[in-house]
């Protein structure tokens, strides 16, 4: 076998397994309402489906991608899949509890792409290394793209349980793959691992959003809420402490605080809070039976269909980010890509009365995120050392998924606001109030990356890269 040979076979697995990352991230929000009517919980309680993920995700992601500084990384892949494949299997168990479970393990799924990213960077070099870096940053739109359209399919033939097992399969067959193809790493040696760093995150995390998500419920000067908000932020606040004195942290807040990296780290954050918020209003009412007064009546098949154009935005503007990124600058492509989110769920807020409406809506997002997270990367990179540059963008990768946790979390409280005693799902002003909360966020967004990074940023041979990398 040739040497270019080996490498597409290379290619081909690492782009296989970056997919199944994205189809497991797929799996949360189109099947909240078909949860909430299945499992006989509120749409708000359903949302947790999402959430549990997003939160793992961001705790497990920079854990394992620290691990794989070392000599593991074959290993670490194939275990990340195999916990996903299993974590699909839980979700069969038809109870709530048991998804809740499956879909807090598969937040493992949020690894695949450092994992790939790592993997390809050892095994690969110049412009093979560059299209793989695009290959596996195109094969998780693919996959957001196919992956909701397969998803639905399996729920209108066996319901959601069947999403899961396509899940399983997928995933077990990228575990067999990677394992059979992918070389055992030569270089790297034992490297620190801030565990304790990582429970404190996440304990703190789940508190505070259990706290956020629930306020509405208990009651917001309820013993729980109150208790359970205040543990969030101390745990936070001995996490930050603890990050800042070990020598090998979880996430290194130094560099993530550092001068023009902490404005696009910002940004990040509230555009997750917007983006993950922000598309499960949309399901909501894609889904919703048009009873409600609200809803469209859609199936789960031809919400993943309304959401092809997303994908394909998605796939096309980072190559109009870079053209737009010389001519009007890296900081003017950011905000722009902000507002355009904004502008989908504003515009959604005020009419979603149809298919089109709903098209539009989401042409408007995969633009806006095609153009802001292309540019992210970018930013960062002209601002960090060579040497801290992988650091500095896992950073915001994390950063993204928190803010899609407390997206999800704040869209779960206004819901369940809305929600009547007595019924499963909120009415049509919750909708818009939450259309209105994830606006927000991306709008704010806008204005931290405009009013704080600088008016021009130099594009340098390595900044360029990173639109690839990206």
């Amino acid at each position: 076998m040739t040497h270019a040979a080996t490498d597409r076979g290379l290619i081909a697995c690492l782009s296989f397994a970056a997919l199944t990352g994205a189809i497991v991230a797929g799996l949360g929000s189109p099947i909240v309402y078909e949860v909430a009517v299945t499992r006989d919980v509120t749409v708000a309680d359903a949302q947790w489906g999402l959430i549990v993920t997003l939160v793992v995700g961001a705790v497990c992601t920079p854990v394992l991608s620290r691990l794989a500084d070392g000599r593991l990384r074959r290993h670490l892949l194939v275990g990340s899949l195999l916990v996903v494949t299993a974590a699909s299997l839980v979700a069969l168990v038809p109870t709530f509890s048991a998804l809740l479970t499956a879909r807090s393990l598969q937040g493992f799924g949020y690894a695949m792409v450092p994992l790939t990213v790592s993997i390809a960077r050892e095994q690969l070099e110049g412009a093979v290394l560059a299209r793989t870096l695009g290959v596996l940053s195109t094969s998780v739109a693919v996959g957001v793209g196919l992956g909701n359209p397969a998803i639905g399919l399996c729920v209108l033939l066996g319901g959601y349980r069947l999403a899961f097992l396509l899940a399983a399969v997928v995933a077990g067959s990228a575990a067999l793959w990677v394992w059979r193809r992918v070389p055992v790493s030569t270089g790297g040696g034992a490297v620190a691992v801030d565990l304790p760093g990582a429970l404190l995150l996440w304990l703190g995390l789940a508190a505070t959003l259990l706290a956020i998500a629930r306020g509405s419920v208990w009651g917001w000067t309820s013993t729980p809420v109150l208790g359970l908000g205040a543990s969030g932020v101390v745990l936070l606040v001995a996490w930050s402490v603890l990050e800042l004195r070990v020598p090998a942290p979880l996430i290194d807040l130094r560099l993530a605080t550092a001068p023009g990296v902490l404005a696009v780290n910002v940004a990040a954050l509230l555009l997750g809070v917007g983006i993950f918020g922000g598309v499960s209003v949309v399901v909501l009412v894609a889904q919703s039976p048009t009873a409600t007064g609200f809803g469209l009546g859609y199936s789960v098949l031809v919400y993943g269909l309304l959401m092809l154009p997303m994908a394909l935005a998605s796939l096309v503007c980072p190559g109009l980010a870079r053209v737009l990124a010389r001519r009007i600058g890296f900081r003017a492509v950011l905000t722009l890509g902000s507002v355009m989110v904004a502008a989908s769920f504003g515009v959604f807020a005020l009419r979603h009365a149809g298919p089109v409406d709903v098209l539009l809506m989401m042409l408007l997002l995969g633009v806006g995120i095609g153009l802001a997270y292309s540019v992210m990367p970018a930013l960062i990179v002209a601002r960090t050392p060579d040497e801290r540059t992988a650091s500095a963008t896992g950073v915001n990768q994390v950063l993204r998924l928190l803010g899609g946790a407390f997206g999800a979390a704040l869209v779960a409280t206004v819901l369940a606001a809305y929600t009547p005693v007595g019924e499963d799902g909120p009415r049509e002003t919750g909708i818009v109030v939450a259309s209105l909360v994830s606006c927000t966020g991306a709008l704010v967004s806008a204005g931290v990356a405009w009013l704080l990074l600088p008016r021009r940023t130099v594009v340098s041979a390595t900044v360029d890269s990173h639109f690839t990398a990206e």
